[in-house]
């Protein structure tokens, strides 16, 4: 079994589409799911099948193709959606004449595009933050206490005795599969399997999703320059988005070294993470940075 982890906001997506599907079982979330269903009325109706199939129990598994990378663009995620195969959609669907029409995925992709941007792109920095963060943390932890002790501390759902995976009342063996962990904002109180002959992917609640959308009014950047310095307080607020080493030290004028050292403080704290997408080292503030640069932190 090889083990790793992945960040996407198509699964963020129709996550959040199922939260606004049934608002009152989410009560963490009111505060976004107040903004967000002004913006899905605004949308318009929605004339593909997305809005039934992403409501049902298990949604169908070529809509939610799992990750290659530990983060994907959703571009490329939702691209991946019309590659799924006749079989794989007659596997998934119990009805597959609901989507014999090839237009209909097409319209299903236009839809996802437009909810992705309308719902999710506004808050995914904030969103990200706390997924790479539970990345960082859950990664530690496989290198200090191994695979076994990671699954296990997932979920209460989640049971793992080799080569058995358990998730709720459904277990699989694992086998030479990858096994993918995918944290999301919006999973919670489940977690989710997502079974394929080529990896399994495991949905689950990321640590500190209850405080996403907390916010305080209090004026904190000059607290948080006396506290941290003022280069690293910057530094904090232009990881609203993910950075490379060379735009931060452009935004800030700064050099690259210092930006470097910097960072290196912040992750040690907790407050930032990193990770290279191809060449360059991204940077983004976590959830606990986040709420320092908010005023939020007691």
């Amino acid at each position: 079994m090889a083990l790793r982890f992945a960040v996407s906001p198509l699964w963020e997506t129709i996550a959040a589409l199922r939260v606004l599907a049934a608002p009152g079982l989410s009560p963490v979330h009111q505060r976004w799911i107040s903004w967000a269903e002004k913006r899905l009325l605004d949308l318009g109706s929605d004339h593909s099948p997305l809005h039934h199939l992403v409501t049902r129990p298990v949604v169908p598994e070529f809509l939610i193709p799992t990750p290659g990378v530990r983060s994907e663009r959703v571009e490329v995620e939702i691209d991946a959606i019309a590659k799924a195969t006749p079989e794989r959609i007659a596997a998934a669907v119990a009805d597959p004449r609901l989507l014999a029409d090839p237009t209909t995925v097409t319209a299903m992709q236009d839809r996802l595009r437009a909810v992705h941007d309308a719902i999710i792109a506004p808050v995914w920095p904030r969103l990200e933050g706390v997924l790479q963060d539970d990345v960082e943390r859950r990664g530690r932890r496989l290198v200090e206490a191994g695979g076994p002790t990671v699954l296990a501390e997932l979920h209460p759902d989640v049971s793992f005795h080799s080569p058995r995976l358990t998730v709720a009342d459904r277990t699989v063996e694992i086998g030479e599969r990858d096994l993918v962990l995918v944290p999301s904002a919006f999973t919670w109180p489940h977690a989710y399997l997502r079974d394929s002959p080529v990896r399994l992917a495991l949905c689950y609640p990321a640590h500190g999703f209850g405080s996403l959308w907390e916010r305080s009014d209090a004026p904190t950047h000059g607290a948080l320059a006396r506290l941290v310095g003022r280069t690293r307080a910057r530094l904090l607020c232009e990881l609203e988005r993910p950075s490379t080493v060379t735009e931060l030290a452009t935004r800030l004028g700064v050099t690259v070294g210092a930006v470097s050292q910097h960072l290196g403080v912040l992750r040690a704290a907790g407050l930032a993470v990193s990770h290279r997408e191809g060449r360059e080292l991204v940077s983004l503030r976590t959830g606990l940075g986040l709420a320092l640069v908010r005023g939020e932190v007691p």
